[in-house]
């Protein structure tokens, strides 16, 4: 008995040391005080149920700023109390239309925002002077303070950090850097922050969360999906609710955003879809696969552009960009070689590959028309969506111009190769976009156009156009050659006296030749990498 007394003494551990050795005491002699020992049991039975509905551990993360107080940039007095209400104003007027994900209450002073939203306030001042302000760079360096010390630090996640997080990272500009680090894990924090705040499962989200929700799915998409990252979020029914409250609001520009969601969306589609089809499927595949695709995408752009001119002109022309981007990508599967080994040139393959160079062609110089005031406020989607124009139409060109040089010389050849190279235009329509982005970049140094996002793609612009005579000169010259001595050989024999004059072909093919800059395919492919990739 004694034994079974200890073994329930341990499966119980509410008995004393020497109980074993006493009986149990009459239910009689129960004492009608209470019982701390049955206290202690009612708390750990409480305690054990609230972990089986939260089974997390630790402490609760700040609430809290631990940088509350802290003098900002008014008070340090590197802005006036003046030029952050301009800034605030300029924000909600001209930039807001381009990202209508975070919005500011109707009345809302610089004031008022700096004191009770500081995070938040130093994201839409660094969106708002653009790179080329004197500030840029201290401003930059104190969000990523912020950054450091509240979200890595402390762990702290609120809205106000996240709604900031969005407003930097959709103007990211300072530093540039190699594969773009930095860019990305402002995008990472961004989705983090919306799981560790619940947002993708809370019954109720208040009108600035669903803002929050959508354009962290939008960010992630332009950004993730051109530096061939994984697409994180998923447009799922929270997404779809999302829309259809902030649609119903009294807010004019909560409805410009099911547009940007909208192509959003298909371009995650289009990732996927890319992504599963493997080299051994062939071109009949890609014929359906792109079939399909443009007929989903016409469905959505009949929606979008029905609704089109009730918006801005400024929210109109950044979602005719993202239209104009997601036309060139329904034809990049031309450029994926494994998939026509069969039949390299065939004839949908070279139709595909002239539909990149117009459509590329077509963005760039939709971008380059752009008057200096909507260039200042283009957002890095955008921004990223004009490297993979600039990238994929030379990509297209090349991979064209290999498949009409490949075989017997021709005659005809030639006038096939100038169609293509006049088709492109790649030398002018390049150069005429880097001037174009440059406005945005002001009187910057050499070193300071190199730190900044545009300003290091503005020069990777200008070097391109210098090596892409080279590269077509590398591909066609000796079928240009063998053709040129056919033509010369056939007057030859019919005017024997006659004097040959070989045909000028080159300077209207290769433009200036003096301007030409040679490099390997390998140094090409690294340069061209810096668009196709971003980086």
């Amino acid at each position: 008995m004694s034994q079974l007394a200890a073994m329930a003494q341990q499966q119980t551990g509410q008995t004393s040391p020497h109980t074993a050795n006493t009986s149990n005491p009459p239910l009689t002699e129960v004492s009608s005080s209470h019982d701390p020992e049955l206290d202690s049991t009612e708390t750990d039975i409480e305690a054990l149920l609230d972990a089986a509905n939260d089974p997390s551990h630790g402490v609760y993360p700040p609430t809290h700023s631990a940088l509350e107080g802290q003098p900002s940039i008014v008070d340090r007095g590197l802005v006036s109390e003046a030029e952050a209400e301009r800034l605030l104003a300029t924000f909600q007027r001209q930039l807001v239309p381009k990202f209508p994900f975070v919005m500011l209450a109707h009345g809302e002073t610089a004031a008022r925002l700096r004191v009770r939203e500081p995070f938040l306030f130093l994201c839409v001042v660094a969106a708002t002077i653009g790179s080329a302000h004197a500030l840029c760079k201290t401003v930059a360096e104190e969000i990523m303070k912020h950054v450091t010390v509240r979200f890595v630090t402390r762990s702290e996640r609120n809205l106000e950090l996240l709604r900031g997080l969005l407003v930097h990272s959709a103007w990211y500009s300072y530093p540039a850097e190699r594969y773009h680090p930095r860019l990305l894990l402002l995008v990472q924090f961004c989705i983090s922050t919306l799981y560790d705040l619940g947002l993708h499962k809370k019954p109720c989200l208040s009108p600035d969360e669903q803002r929050a929700l959508l354009g962290t799915y939008w960010l992630s998409v332009g950004v993730c999906g051109t530096l061939n990252r994984p697409h994180t979020l998923k447009h799922d029914g929270r997404t779809d609710d999302c829309l259809d409250s902030v649609a119903s609001t009294r807010h004019a520009s909560d409805r410009w955003i099911a547009p940007f969601i909208q192509l959003a969306s298909f371009l995650a589609t289009i990732d996927e879809v890319y992504a599963s089809i493997q080299a051994s499927e062939g071109r009949m595949l890609v014929q359906v696969t792109r079939g399909s695709l443009r007929r989903q995408f016409n469905s959505v752009k009949a929606r979008i552009e029905e609704k089109l001119p009730s918006y801005p002109a400024s929210t109109s022309i950044a979602i005719r960009t993202e239209i104009q981007f997601a036309e060139l990508r329904l034809e990049q599967l031309s450029l994926r070689e494994e998939l026509w080994l069969a039949e390299p040139a065939n004839a949908v393959r070279l139709t595909m590959l002239m539909d990149i160079i117009q459509r590329s062609k077509e963005l760039i110089r939709t971008i380059s028309s752009l008057p200096a005031s909507e260039i200042a406020v283009l957002t890095i989607t955008t921004s990223a969506h004009i490297c993979a124009a600039v990238g994929y139409l030379p990509t297209a060109v090349l991979a064209l111009l290999r498949l009409i040089s490949h075989g017997p010389a021709d005659p005809a050849i030639e006038a096939q190769i100038q169609a293509v190279v006049d088709a492109a235009e790649y030398p002018s329509v390049v150069t005429e976009l880097a001037n174009a982005l440059e406005t945005r970049l002001g009187y910057m140094s050499a070193a300071e156009k190199e730190a900044d996002i545009l300003g290091s793609l503005c020069s990777k612009m200008r070097l391109l156009a210098r090596c892409y005579p080279y590269q077509i000169r590398a591909i066609v010259g000796a079928v240009l050659s063998q053709t040129t001595s056919q033509g010369a050989a056939s007057v030859a024999a019919g005017h024997a006296n006659a004097a040959i004059t070989t045909p000028q072909v080159w300077p209207s093919i290769y433009g200036d030749l003096d301007g030409m800059f040679p490099v390997d395919d390998t140094q090409w492919e690294s340069l061209l990498s810096s668009f196709t990739a971003f980086g």
